[in-house]
């Protein structure tokens, strides 16, 4: 009997993680998808250099790990975990790769502004943070301050981090390219967990960032994103492949077994597709 030649998987993991970390994820695919081709991306060694290295550099080396890849050639679906979330996106924007569904669970589009109790500091503390957080020294050299948005400091956000406002658009040259290969997917796919206690806002995996000079969580329809179209994502919502869903499982417990009825429900039918 012939088996059914089911499109590919690349998973991305979190940062401080290894890909080995996305071995549950991977046994469920593989349950569910006999013989599916499924690889999960090591950034350098992993731990250390998802904090160490900047996104520039990891979306490249995913790039070239995937392009290396022959089993990847013909397309395939993708998946990120949170800071992972931002590499498989960025991936696709920039490298323009053969994705048909793009899948970010628990992912970090509008970036970060804290960590647990980060909110409570004065707003003075905040905006030393963010002073820091925007120096060079330290955009080249730790991964999560490219996606630090400080919704008081956004003019700064802007000009100064070197890897979000990029491959969101926001700049004011918009790079028409961007938003084309996203609007070559079958569809995308966003969660964020309800109960996320890692990053803040958590509404960051649907698009939604703080408003600006507020500590409010945006509404879809006002965001700028959605407003402007800045990478399609409206576009992408009026065509039907925008899916958008809410899990209820600690944040470092999304590829993992408290999430996977979550995930065989909502998330397991996006890799059910195959190559012509």
């Amino acid at each position: 009997m012939r088996s059914i030649n089911y499109r590919p998987v690349v998973l991305m993991h979190d940062i401080v993680a290894f890909a080995s970390d996305m071995n549950e994820l991977v046994s469920w695919l593989r349950t569910a998808f006999p013989d599916i081709y499924v690889v999960s991306i090591e950034i350098g060694n992993g731990f250390e250099d998802s904090v160490l290295w900047p996104l520039d550099k990891q979306v490249e080396h995913f790039c070239v790990a995937i392009r290396n890849d022959v089993h990847l050639q013909q397309g395939f679906n993708i998946l990120g975990f949170s800071q992972g979330s931002l590499i498989v996106r960025g991936a696709v924007e920039r490298c323009s790769l053969p994705v048909y569904n793009l899948i970010t669970l628990s992912g970090l589009h509008q970036g970060i502004f804290g960590i647990p109790y980060l909110l409570k500091l004065t707003a003075r503390l905040r905006d030393l943070i963010t002073e820091y957080a925007y120096e060079k020294i330290i955009q080249d050299r730790i991964s999560t301050a490219n996606y630090w948005r400080d919704p008081i400091q956004l003019n700064k956000y802007i000009s100064q981090c070197h890897f979000l406002p990029d491959i969101n658009n926001e700049h004011k040259t918009l790079n028409e390219t961007y938003c084309t290969n996203i609007l070559k997917l079958n569809a995308f796919v966003m969660t964020y967990s309800d109960l996320d206690e890692v990053f803040t806002p958590r509404e960051s995996g649907w698009f939604l960032g703080f408003a600006e000079q507020s500590l409010n969580i945006e509404t879809w329809n006002t965001s700028r994103q959605f407003t402007e179209d800045l990478i399609g994502m409206r576009t992408l919502w009026k065509q039907g492949k925008l899916f958008m869903f809410i899990s209820h499982t600690r944040h470092q417990d999304t590829p993992h077994a408290p999430n996977r009825d979550f995930f065989m429900k909502n998330i397991l039918q996006f890799f059910n597709n195959t190559l012509s």
